[in-house]
């Protein structure tokens, strides 16, 4: 194809948007931020986009590093098998008959 690649209106701003990511700005309030300053409309999705397209390279889902495993506390935990006991209310799991007069 002809002609010059598009290129985003954001494009002069990446850093400024990049280092408002980094202080944990919400997109909205960039977007609010890029129309004050620098008077350019520009939608929160758009923004998200921006930063979306820009940032592939980077690993999305991971599995933190295994940790090793806890020293046994000196408490002693209660056995499992008291967690899984019976209610104390019996009438809680009874069930009632079906009424099958018609």
């Amino acid at each position: 194809m002809p002609g010059k690649p598009f290129q985003s209106k954001l494009e002069p701003f990446l850093t400024l948007i990049r280092e408002w990511r980094h202080q944990r700005w919400s997109y909205p309030r960039i977007a609010e931020a890029l129309r004050k300053q620098h008077g350019i409309t520009v939608a929160p999705s758009t923004i998200f986009s921006f930063v979306k397209v820009r940032s592939r390279n980077r690993r999305i889902f991971a599995l933190p590093e295994a940790k090793p495993p806890l020293a046994p506390s000196s408490e002693k935990s209660p056995p499992a098998h008291d967690f899984f006991e019976q209610s104390t209310n019996p009438k809680k799991h009874e069930r009632k008959p079906y009424n099958l007069d018609i």
